[in-house]
């Protein structure tokens, strides 16, 4: 049967992918059974999935907007970047709308673990014969990264600048500039701060409501939070907004938002 572009676009199954059964994520229900500091080893990738399902907030209209916008914005012959590719859920989704528009892409993921391109790999082998894809085991906050970079028409960096240091984030994004192509579109979600501290309890405390509608306990949580710490450094949503200006982007503008959560389209002009 053949797909329309509105079915590509619906959120692809996060459970079940041909690197095999994602397992739920209970990886931090045992004291001490968990990566901490937190680190994308072998375990988180194994539950990677059901993680990002159930701890971000609009994640399925996340990976549908990121799809929706590739579409729009592809260039033939310019490169498609996902950076943080992790499983590789989003460049599934953009694959399987662009196959759905009957358009060929060179698709590009990057990620520092081994162990999530290897579940990656599996996602997109069934896209082989309708993409390029070439998936990259790098650390994109090194300085000379970004020369390697290929003219981009769409690049997505879905939760993956949180997990970098802030003082390499400005360079990233210039680079990320320079990489893509007039109209070219870049989309960046990252979980944000509040301004104040009270809101950042406000806003805290209803993320965390969140995980445990989802069925996470208090002990996941907290577990999970101490983890984190240090790791994933948010920053204020005027913050990220200044720091894609400073990169040469003249039209940025939030596209989906939850409390702590944001995405957010930068186009080049």
């Amino acid at each position: 049967m053949s797909q329309s572009p509105s079915d590509a676009l619906a959120a692809p199954s996060l459970h079940r992918d041909d690197a095999g059964d994602t397992l739920p994520d209970r990886l931090f229900a045992t004291l001490g059974a968990y990566p901490s500091p937190f680190a994308f080893t072998p375990a988180v990738a194994r539950v990677f999935d059901d993680m990002a399902q159930r701890s971000i907030p609009l994640y399925g209209d996340v990976l549908r907007a990121t799809a929706a916008l590739a579409v729009r914005c592809y260039q033939e012959g310019r490169c498609i970047y996902d950076l943080g590719c992790s499983t590789g859920t989003a460049l599934a989704s953009i694959a399987a709308a662009l196959a759905a528009t009957g358009r060929r892409a060179q698709l590009v993921g990057v990620d520092l673990s081994e162990a999530m391109l290897a579940r990656a790999q599996g996602k997109l082998a069934r896209y082989a014969t309708q993409h390029d894809v070439t998936l990259l085991a790098a650390d994109i906050a090194a300085p000379d990264w970004g020369d390697r970079m290929q003219p981009a028409s769409v690049v997505v960096a879905n939760y993956t600048l949180q997990f970098i240091p802030v003082r390499s984030r400005p360079a990233l994004l210039a680079r990320i500039h320079a990489a893509l192509v007039p109209g070219g579109a870049f989309m960046l979600s990252e979980k944000i701060r509040a301004g104040t501290h009270e809101l950042e309890e406000l806003t805290t405390t209803l993320y965390e409501s969140y995980k445990a509608s989802q069925g996470y306990t208090l002990a996941e949580i907290a577990r999970k939070r101490a983890a984190l710490a240090g790791v994933l450094v948010p920053l204020t949503l005027s913050e990220q907004l200044r720091m894609l200006e400073t990169a040469g982007f003249r039209v940025v503008e939030p596209l989906l938002k939850w409390n702590n959560f944001v995405s957010i389209v930068a186009v080049k002009c």
